[in-house]
């Protein structure tokens, strides 16, 4: 019963989170703008701890993305369309037909086909932080979409307690996206290979968003 109270407030309170995270938002002051409309077809890996900085870098472009169907999904989906993302609900977790993993491989897939962004956190939804799941390039295979890592560099932001470390920027803070090198996964190509190379991509991408200095 207090759980399903609680489901139904947390609901209830969306629309007032959304608008708090669009005026976070804007108080970002990013130091370079990506061109999001000169893409077409593209998946955008990136790492679950870094997600709520870029979803504030994305905002309105129209980009996919995808949230589970539990209850916190249905929070998360609700969240992600009133910050302008098309959501999937489904399951990145290969072979999980009973989490909708099919249905939303197949809707991305056609999403990617017909020109439309996806972005996916590759090592969600519950982890290892990190270490990149094999969704993506499953997906990056069956489509030829090429695949961008991106992560957040901020000088002010709170770490949470949590097991992706969420990296929550502070109002006002100064940002950055980096952008990696675009990864292509041909038929035929090791998908382990692949997916050791994007988390290699990732990783090397961290290591330049640790710090602030000299920026």
């Amino acid at each position: 019963m207090w759980k399903r109270l609680k489901f139904r407030l947390a609901l209830a309170l969306t629309p007032l989170l959304v608008l708090f995270i669009r005026i976070l938002g804007r108080t970002i002051r990013w130091k370079k703008r990506y061109e999001f409309a000169q893409d077409r077809g593209k998946i955008y890996a990136l790492w679950h701890g870094h997600a709520l900085a870029l979803t504030l870098y994305g905002m309105d472009r129209g980009i996919y993305t995808i949230a589970s169907r539990s209850r916190d999904g249905e929070i998360a989906a609700r969240i992600a369309e009133g910050l302008g993302y098309r959501v999937v609900r489904g399951s990145t977790e290969e072979g999980r037909a009973d989490k909708g993993g099919r249905r939303s491989a197949i809707q991305l897939i056609k999403a990617l086909r017909n020109g439309g962004n996806v972005a996916i956190t590759v090592d969600g939804p519950k982890g290892p932080a990190y270490k990149v799941q094999k969704g993506v390039i499953f997906l990056a295979q069956k489509t030829g979409a090429p695949i961008v890592p991106a992560v957040v560099r901020l000088e002010k932001y709170k770490a949470l307690r949590t097991w992706d470390r969420l990296m929550v920027p502070l109002p006002f803070t100064r940002a950055e996206a980096l952008i990696g090198r675009e990864i292509i996964v041909r038929e035929g190509d090791d998908l382990e290979e692949k997916r050791l190379e994007l988390e290699r991509a990732l990783s090397e991408l961290s290591s330049l968003a640790s710090s602030w200095e000299g920026r």
